[in-house]
């Protein structure tokens, strides 16, 4: 794929899903990505982004040291690791639970859903990488569940009286997923810069 286009697609598909959520599901419905061409065409060149992003800003914050430029690489490694993970697994209990609530399971679609509902929280990581005080902007992570609630009933074939409460465990369970994911590797990668 050539690079300009990948870049060109990255960008377009990032700012319709936050400005027009909506119009971007039924566009995102009508493509027939699989699971590993959005995880290599989309997740991992916006997990590189975070991975640099937050080499760069440690490295800022490092007085140029030996030991400083471990944790520099380490700064990037952690939320690089930590939001994959969180998204490959949520994706496999986003899975699971569609049958529960009266659905097919697709792990394409169940892929589509929970990688294009997490770009506010990547594009969050992005900016915190590189400015690690503006925590406030964390608050934007949470429209991420706004857009994962407005791309269940365009993606899903669930019945319409169980979208709401589909949405909302799926939700939940994605949040608590991430929560543990992050503890664990942000307690892991501590404990290497002792």
């Amino acid at each position: 794929m050539n690079f300009n286009l990948l870049i060109k697609n990255l960008f377009s598909r990032c700012i319709g899903i936050i400005w027009s959520p909506k119009e971007e599901w039924i566009r995102i419905k009508e493509e027939d990505a699989s699971f590993f061409q959005l995880i290599t065409n989309f997740l991992l060149p916006l997990l590189l982004l975070i991975a640099v992003a937050s080499i760069i800003g440690s490295y800022f914050q490092t007085d140029g040291n030996e030991i400083a430029m471990n944790i520099v690489v380490v700064s990037g490694l952690r939320p690089f690791l930590s939001i994959l993970i969180s998204i490959l697994l949520s994706i496999l209990a986003v899975n699971a639970m569609i049958s529960t609530f009266g659905g097919t399971p697709d792990l394409n679609v169940a892929s589509k859903l929970v990688i294009y509902s997490f770009v506010p929280g990547i594009l969050i990581a992005i900016i915190f990488g590189m400015v690690p005080w503006l925590y406030i902007l964390g608050l934007f992570f949470l429209y991420s569940f706004y857009i994962f609630f407005l791309g269940t009933p365009v993606l899903l074939n669930i019945p319409t009286d169980r979208q709401s409460n589909f949405s909302t465990l799926s939700s939940t369970t994605i949040l608590v997923i991430y929560l543990i994911v992050s503890f664990i590797l942000y307690s892991f990668f501590g404990a290497i810069k002792l």
